[in-house]
C-alpha cells in the first residue's frame, strides 16, 4: 500500500529569508452578507457599516466593510505562508486602515521578512518580523500592519528540509 503523504505547510524559521516577498494565493471576495454579520456579531454600532443611508450621507457608494473585517481576511490569507507553523504570535502594531473595502471586493494579502532572530530564552526557536499588505482588486492598498511571530526551528521539530 502506498504511504500517504501530508503535506507540510508553513514555513520554518530558517525558511525565512529578510527582503524576502511572499504573495499569498487565492484572495478572497466579501459579501454583503459576511459584512452584516460581521458587525453584528461583534455589536458594532457604527452605522456606517451596516446602514446603506447612513454610509452614502457620508460619501460613500453604499456601507463599507467593516476594517477589522478586511484586517482579519488579509490576515487569514497570510496564515498558510507565515504562521502555519508559528508557535505564538506576538503581537501586531502599525495598522494602517488606507482605504475602503466594499462588499464584493476581492482582497489579496501580501507580506514581507523584515527581520528575524534566534529566540533569546529558547533554541528551538525564533522570532521572525513582518509587514502585511491587503490589495484590492484593482491592486489598491487598502491596509498594512507589521506582526512578529514565534516560529519553530525545522531542525529542533524533526521536520525535513
Amino acid at each position: 500500500m502506498p504511504q500517504r503523504r501530508t503535506p507540510v505547510r508553513g514555513r520554518y524559521y530558517e525558511d525565512f529569508v529578510v527582503g524576502e516577498r511572499y504573495r499569498h494565493h487565492w484572495g478572497r471576495t466579501i459579501t454583503e452578507g459576511e459584512a452584516a454579520l460581521f458587525s453584528t456579531w461583534t455589536m458594532n454600532a457604527n452605522p456606517l457599516y451596516f446602514n446603506r443611508v447612513y454610509a452614502r450621507s457620508l460619501g460613500h457608494p453604499t456601507a463599507p466593510v467593516n476594517p477589522l473585517l478586511a484586517m482579519n481576511v488579509v490576515f487569514g490569507l497570510s496564515v498558510e505562508d507565515l504562521s502555519e507553523q508559528a508557535l505564538a504570535h506576538l503581537g501586531y502594531w502599525a495598522m494602517r486602515f488606507r482605504a475602503p473595502v466594499y462588499p464584493g471586493d476581492t482582497l489579496f494579502s501580501e507580506s514581507e521578512v523584515l527581520d528575524k532572530r534566534p529566540s533569546e530564552s529558547k533554541a528551538d526557536r525564533g522570532i521572525v518580523h513582518v509587514r502585511t499588505t491587503g490589495l484590492n482588486q484593482d491592486g489598491r492598498r487598502v491596509l498594512d500592519y507589521e506582526r512578529r511571530i514565534l516560529v519553530k526551528k525545522r531542525e529542533a521539530y524533526g521536520a525535513r528540509s
